[in-house]
């Protein structure tokens, strides 16, 4: 039996959805899956010793690579994506960033996207300034602390027009190139084209299908390499 886990901020949103996702991946793929829920990602990176198939955002899934060799499997089509922010009156368009420190969170992949967009349109901003949590960082940007700031898209389409107030958007990426990974132990490497056809037939299921719409997910693609995902840490 494989022994699933899922990043707790997906869970943390729909956890029953994510426990059938696994279920049915199970008959889909012919294999038996079990679930082992993580709280928060403490746990989640404790359950790194001893899961044997995880769904997990673009850098956990190079940690997981890289601690354990686990091998990639499939990428889900809901990409994640990288929202631009400034206190009003500190700009309209992207260039207003230019100069300008910026605030973001240490480690996270939407802070490397913002660096890669950056970079590809030309933009050389000022520092960054990291702050512990998104939350904050759309605090300090409210607040006037700082003019600029770069937020997760989940997080930010969590938000009220309240939470926002007093802050403009005014660039929501689409890049389109990474989502989270289904990542496989190296012992069960014989497993992982069940695993891609499995993943693949779960929009031909009809709870599978059910089940991705309320994951927002459109369905999944083979998912060979890491490297591209390697590549943005370079930003």
């Amino acid at each position: 039996m494989l022994t699933a886990s899922a990043c707790p901020h997906d869970t943390a949103k729909n956890l029953p959805t994510w426990i059938e996702f696994f279920l049915v991946l199970g008959q889909t793929s012919g294999l038996e899956i079990g679930y082992a829920h993580a709280a928060d990602f403490p746990e989640f990176y404790e359950r790194f010793r001893e899961v044997n198939l995880v769904y997990a955002n673009p850098l956990d899934a190079l940690r997981i690579e890289d601690e354990r060799g686990f091998l990639p499997v499939a990428m889900p089509d809901n990409y994640d994506e990288v929202v631009f922010v400034v206190r009003e009156g500190a700009g309209s368009t992207l260039e207003s960033f230019a100069g300008q420190p910026f605030a973001a969170v240490e480690n996270q992949f939407a802070t490397l996207l913002a660096c890669l967009i950056f970079k590809e349109e030309g933009v050389r901003t000022g520092e960054v300034r990291f702050y512990p949590s998104w939350g904050e960082v759309l605090a300090a940007v409210r607040g006037g602390e700082i003019g600029h700031g770069v937020l997760y898209k989940d997080f930010y389409a969590q938000l009220s027009d309240l939470s926002l107030e007093g802050v403009r958007t005014v660039k929501v990426s689409q890049a389109r190139r990474f989502a989270h990974v289904v990542m496989l132990d190296p012992e069960h490497a014989e497993r992982r084209e069940a695993l891609v056809q499995g993943l693949a037939r779960m929009a031909e299921h009809p709870l599978g299908r059910l089940i991705l719409d309320d994951l927002g997910i459109g369905g999944f693609a083979p998912f060979a390499s890491t490297e591209p995902i390697r590549e943005l840490l370079a930003c």
